[in-house]
């Protein structure tokens, strides 16, 4: 982490120095930004944001932050050990991982380097802010089922082989029952630096890359059934690169 915020800044210093001219004109205070991008989980990000630049160098930003995991790491079916005949499944794996979070930062932008005469222009930004998950806890809905046909392999490991287990047993509805997470962490935090490229005065064109302390479990880490944690390993950092586009009004 202390390589990576060097080389930022040390990329502003740079970027700074090779400037053609500061330009302290702040035509558009406002402005709108889409982002996509992928981050190593793996999963899918898509972000809406709003930006307020009140001087041309120095702004926030607030905005909404979709996600969309495809490598669950919960334990989706396990057998209740009182009864033996008895088994339990989560309703939905995707109710395990955080979907929308809520972003609030700052944002650091280089005077640009100017690629052509007052139309393109180059420059770094660095946005630092916090992340909050909506909702902080997450709940998730776990079916009860009775075993009527029941020809279980004993070697079976149901953490990894959950589907096969559910192919050799016959089983019928009994009940469900809401699990809530319990002691999440409310607030996280990230750093986000950009390769900026303006065009058409109203318009930015950025390449990024993101490093947060996000856990997207983080709303499940506490949950259980029948002694069985549902999320299964340890919590690792964020990284997510990303392409956006910005419209300043």
């Amino acid at each position: 982490m202390k390589k990576i915020l060097l080389l930022l800044l040390t990329a502003t210093v740079f970027m700074s120095s090779q400037a053609m001219e500061l330009d302290y004109s702040n035509n558009h205070k406002i402005a709108a930004s889409l982002r996509l991008g992928m981050s190593v989980f793996p999963s899918f990000e898509a972000e809406l944001g709003v930006e307020y630049r009140p001087l041309r160098y120095v702004g926030a930003n607030i905005g909404m932050m979709y996600s969309n995991s495809w490598n669950s790491k919960t334990t989706p079916i396990g057998i209740v050990p009182e009864t033996q005949n008895m088994v339990w499944e989560i309703k939905g794996t995707k109710d395990i991982d955080y979907h929308f979070v809520a972003k609030a930062g700052l944002q650091l932008t280089t005077p640009a380097i100017m690629l052509s005469k007052n139309e393109m222009g180059l420059s770094l930004r660095v946005s630092p802010g916090i992340l909050v998950p909506i909702p902080t806890n997450k709940s998730v809905t776990i079916n009860n089922f009775q075993i009527v046909k029941q020809e279980i392999d004993e070697d079976i490991d149901i953490e990894t082989e959950s589907d096969k287990l559910k192919d050799e047993i016959e089983l019928k509805f009994v009940s469900s029952e809401e699990h809530k997470n319990t002691g999440a962490k409310f607030c996280y935090w990230y750093v986000r630096s950009e390769l900026v490229l303006e065009f058409e005065e109203q318009w930015e064109f950025a390449v990024g890359y993101t490093y947060s302390n996000l856990d997207i479990y983080g709303g499940s880490r506490s949950l259980k059934v029948c002694d069985t944690q549902l999320v299964a390993g340890e919590k690792k950092p964020q990284h997510t690169f990303s392409l956006g586009l910005t419209f300043k009004f």
